[in-house]
């Protein structure tokens, strides 16, 4: 999820949704969504977690991205899951503070080992060791692009998401997609039905809220049309899936095609979220979570608009 542009695979015709739907209630609802921003672990601005942990209220966040090799599994910056001192350090410091950890795989420059590997049992296995290695009950994958259409791999992933789910009781799985303010696109259904092909129900579909290439609108508005469509979308392939099991994750500040969602919005979806008892809002990224340098564009590093250091964290943590 580093947004660069995936635009052209999201903007395939989307399924027809009568937003005028209500968010249905569900018996699976929490008092509150749980803000989990992500976290580019490879980042230089890492350090920002902890300062969102100690001075934000933050309580969960999402470690990215790991990302197979072969049938292997590597962060970000190359290292294995493991054996990175940087990373593995910082997940533990986070965990000590009092923040858990969602680890998420793929993103928009690498793919869930489900992806790169067509051994069911190693890919069960590279699974099983994240959720040993840095004591998780929480798996996020984040599946982009031309990715998405792979339905073989997607079978295998949620194969071993239904196995791990038998050997873990307590683990929760999100798959993360690109949306459109109309919902997710046909692609983007292919992942949520491999679950039901496989008998098992994703905890969260994960609305990535942003980047939409229509030019700059109510950013916040068009988080919760997305969220609704795709609540309407995924109670098509089951009928189970509730509010509960909708997450949503704008870009904060300048998205790449230069809308912006801004500190309004993040407070109207923050609200939004919590009144309608959505399961998880998130954000790209925590990293981002402070102004630009006068002479700087929107970045990796920063997001673009007027605020001071960790607001939009703020904002979603309540």
């Amino acid at each position: 999820m580093s947004r660069k542009s995936f635009l052209a695979t999201t903007l395939a015709a989307v399924t027809g949704c009568a937003l005028a739907v209500p968010f249905a209630a569900s018996a699976q609802t929490t008092a509150s969504a749980t803000a989990a921003p992500y976290v580019d672990m490879s980042n230089s601005q890492v350090d920002m977690l902890h300062q969102a942990i100690t001075g934000a209220g933050l309580k969960s966040f999402s470690a990215a991205f790991v990302t197979g090799s072969g049938c292997d599994q590597i962060w970000g910056d190359t290292l294995p899951i493991g054996k990175d001192p940087k990373v593995d350090g910082e997940i533990e410091k986070a965990r000590s503070e009092g923040a858990s950890p969602i680890i998420s795989t793929g993103g928009a420059s690498g793919l869930p080992l489900a992806w790169t590997c067509t051994d069911q049992q190693a890919i069960q296995k590279g699974y099983q060791q994240i959720i040993d290695t840095y004591k998780v009950n929480q798996l996020d994958f984040d599946i982009e692009g031309a990715a998405q259409n792979d339905t073989a791999a997607a079978a295998r992933n949620m194969k071993a998401v239904k196995a791990l789910k038998s050997s873990n009781p307590d683990l929760k799985v999100s798959v993360t997609l690109p949306v459109l303010p109309d919902g997710l696109t046909q692609d983007g259904l292919k992942p949520v039905q491999a679950a039901k092909d496989a008998g098992v129900r994703i905890d969260i579909v994960n609305i990535m809220a942003m980047d939409y290439n229509q030019g700059n609108q109510d950013m916040g508005k068009a988080a919760t049309s997305a969220a609704q469509a795709t609540l309407k979308q995924i109670q098509g392939i089951d009928s189970g899936y509730g509010n509960a099991n909708i997450g949503i994750t704008p870009m904060i500040g300048t998205n790449d095609d230069n809308s912006t969602f801004t500190m309004d919005n993040a407070k109207s979806v923050a609200g939004w979220a919590k009144s309608n008892q959505v399961g998880r809002l998130s954000f790209w990224s925590l990293n981002r979570d402070k102004a630009c340098d006068s002479a700087a564009r929107a970045s990796s590093t920063c997001s673009g608009v007027a605020q001071s250091p960790l607001d939009f964290t703020k904002a979603f943590t309540g």
